[in-house]
């Protein structure tokens, strides 16, 4: 069957679809990039946030009516088809139902002349799609999480804690570096739990370094891990980022200043504890780049809440926040709690994002006038590069820069300018 797959949501769901497409091949199936063509329909689900859920609804209502006047089959797949099956089934009655961790079965869904539903909870260890973004590759070192956050609809889809084995993992970063990858970013749901079901404690620090030693011209990025975590890890944590072919680059969502809104969270750490760790992790690698999460607007959070926010923004000085505006997820514990107004949201969103720019620019500016060794990893209008703790800089040559620079390659880069998400170089 000639087979169409449709995908939203993060590293983990591309993966998913890897998955999938490498099963179909091998019995025999086609992948196709048109509608028109496919004798089967595949949208791969995420609902991490209320507005991605209207989306999927409304793009589940349109493929369900395409497949029902075109006779086409449709499949519902990902995190929403897991963690919402009801609601899915109730706009899309006749599709299919597979679950992330049954992504690998998307065969029996495709093959059969019947309604099929595949919601199993425990994902096969070792099973890894590989795919690339560029010249990017995501791999999942694991999936699922040991907290209980009361705003996370995750949880419900990838609840169980699965981590992968390290020499399957470094198979699939070989892989990934033969298709031409030149960042290898290790993705999960929360990396700080890596090796925990496993191995019977936290092994990212080895994980990241094992395949850091891994032949090939390419750099490894730590993906997400959540700050609770951070204590048992931090020492392995710090070598492990002081290896050249590692940037040093953290994810570690806050998500809010105040204590108080913290444990409404279900969150396992307290702002001083948070400050603690990353403060500690930049006395020994002063140039480290640290991304956080933040949510604005959680339920009952007051106006003492929202400023503690900013403080610690202003204090810890992030290079790259991902904010958001709380929003409502159902089988969630915070959808019960006092919700805070829509407008007062959106206001505090808005003082927020002014913050993050101006500090972001702040922590940037100190990079002009200055010449950096720049890791060259994507290219759309111009080149991009990363430097060695993950900034992007935008570059540009007064003659042919294409040939100075290339996917994987170290350049001189003279920085001359900064905004608050980037800097622009020349490489002369």
């Amino acid at each position: 069957m000639k087979v169409y797959i449709e995908t939203y949501g993060c590293a983990l769901n591309k993966s998913d679809e890897a998955l999938m497409i490498n099963t179909l091949l091998s019995r025999g199936h086609t992948i196709t990039g048109s509608i028109e063509e496919a004798d089967v329909l595949v949208i791969n689900t995420c609902t991490v946030r209320l507005d991605t859920e209207y989306r999927m609804v409304k793009r589940i209502k349109e493929l369900h009516d395409l497949s029902l006047s075109k006779g086409k089959k449709l499949i519902v797949a990902g995190c929403m088809a897991k963690a919402q099956p009801y609601k899915v089934s109730s706009i899309a009655p006749t599709a299919s139902l597979v679950s992330p961790q049954a992504s690998h079965r998307i065969h029996e869904a495709v093959e059969s002349s019947s309604r099929v539903v595949l919601l199993q909870d425990l994902r096969e260890r070792g099973l890894i799609g590989v795919w690339l973004n560029g010249r990017m590759a995501p791999i999942p070192a694991q999936e699922g999480c040991l907290g209980n956050c009361s705003f996370c609809i995750v949880k419900h889809a990838r609840r169980i804690l699965v981590s992968h084995p390290i020499e399957r993992i470094k198979e699939a970063v070989r892989e990934a570096v033969v298709k031409g990858a030149v960042e290898i970013e290790l993705t999960g749901m929360d990396l700080g739990t890596y090796g925990i079901d496993l191995y019977k404690k936290r092994m990212l620090p080895e994980l990241v370094l094992s395949i850091a030693e891994l032949e090939g011209s390419f750099m490894v990025r730590i993906g997400m891990m959540n700050p609770e975590h951070l204590r048992f890890i931090l020492d392995g944590l710090v070598e492990a980022l002081k290896h050249p072919k590692v940037f040093k680059f953290l994810h570690i969502p806050l998500q809010s200043g105040s204590n108080r809104i913290l444990k409404l969270m279900k969150r396992g750490y307290t702002v001083e504890e948070y400050v603690y760790a990353v403060e500690e992790i930049r006395s020994k690698i002063p140039d480290v780049s640290i991304a956080t999460d933040i949510i604005v607007g959680f339920p009952t959070e007051t106006e003492e809440d929202f400023q503690a926010t900013l403080d610690v923004i202003k204090r810890l000085g992030f290079e790259r926040v991902h904010l958001a505006a709380y929003s409502i997820r159902p089988h969630t514990l915070a959808a019960s709690m006092p919700q805070v107004p829509t407008q007062v949201k959106k206001d505090r969103v808005l003082r927020a994002l002014k913050l993050i720019e101006e500090v972001g620019l702040s922590s940037k500016k100190s990079y002009v006038n200055t010449t950096q060794e720049c890791f060259v990893t994507e290219k759309g209008k111009t080149w991009v590069c990363r430097l060695r703790n993950y900034i992007p800089v935008a570059i540009s040559s007064s003659t042919s820069l294409d040939s100075k620079v290339d996917f994987g390659k170290w350049v001189n880069t003279r920085i001359v300018d900064a905004t608050f998400y980037d800097l622009r170089g020349i490489v002369d």
